[in-house]
């Protein structure tokens, strides 16, 4: 399911095909019942109580720290400035506003990011630290998985973003949350994201391609039990 071949047996036929569009659909069922969440349904509609939220952000929180690493990571394997250019930009983003956000919920709603993390925190740190530290892959093939999972991370977060509808008088940082996954500058990021895993995906060779699309599927599962293990009804 993840070889060059089924990409070739999918693509055919197809007008403009894309590889990050076949990625994603070889990653259902998990793809849409992340995007699908009740949690974001329940964030949006002022059902998800203030305590509970903040529980939330502290496990997302969880992820900043080698999720700043990895992308990191992604600075240092970029093959041009032009990719690094971008990459450092979207850092400086995470480490300000996004950093901001967190913090200012903290305060707020009187809790400790130094919380323990659920077993489905560490296991999506696992990951995050195993993508960057890399592997058996080569450069090129390094850089497609940093890409792949940073691919889903981001992808996943605009589609739940733009897909619910917010009720009035939700508390200003649920709102604020949802802000910085739904606003043009992080949709062309993520444009941006997924035409460069489809540029770098076409030039790897067959080893490298199938491990980019395993990551790429793995990083849907976990985000996947991550949000059931945060907001556990489902």
């Amino acid at each position: 399911m993840t070889t060059r071949d089924s990409w070739r047996a999918w693509a055919s036929g197809r007008k403009a095909p894309r590889i990050t569009d076949w990625l994603r659909e070889i990653s259902e069922p998990d793809w849409s019942a992340t995007v699908h969440h009740p949690l974001f349904d329940d964030l949006a509609t002022g059902r998800l109580e203030g305590e509970r939220f903040a529980a939330y952000m502290v496990q997302d929180y969880g992820f900043v720290d080698p999720f700043t690493a990895l992308i990191g990571h992604a600075i240092g394997h970029a093959p041009s400035m032009a990719d690094r250019v971008v990459l450092g930009q979207f850092m400086g983003m995470l480490t300000s506003d996004e950093n901001s956000t967190f913090q200012r919920t903290f305060e707020a709603f009187g809790v400790s990011a130094r919380a323990d993390h659920l077993p489905a925190t560490r296991d999506f740190r696992h990951l995050l630290h195993e993508v960057g530290m890399g592997g058996q892959a080569s450069a090129s093939g390094r850089y497609a998985e940093i890409l792949a999972v940073l691919v889903v991370t981001e992808w996943l977060y605009l589609a739940w973003a733009t897909r619910i509808s917010r009720t009035e008088g939700l508390h200003p940082l649920m709102g604020e949350w949802i802000d910085l996954h739904d606003n043009p500058d992080f949709q062309a990021f993520v444009d941006w994201l997924r035409q460069r895993l489809d540029e770098e995906a076409a030039g790897l060779d067959d080893t490298d391609f199938s491990r980019m699309a395993e990551r790429f599927r793995e990083t849907v599962a976990k985000e996947l039990a991550f949000h059931d293990a945060v907001h556990p009804c489902r």
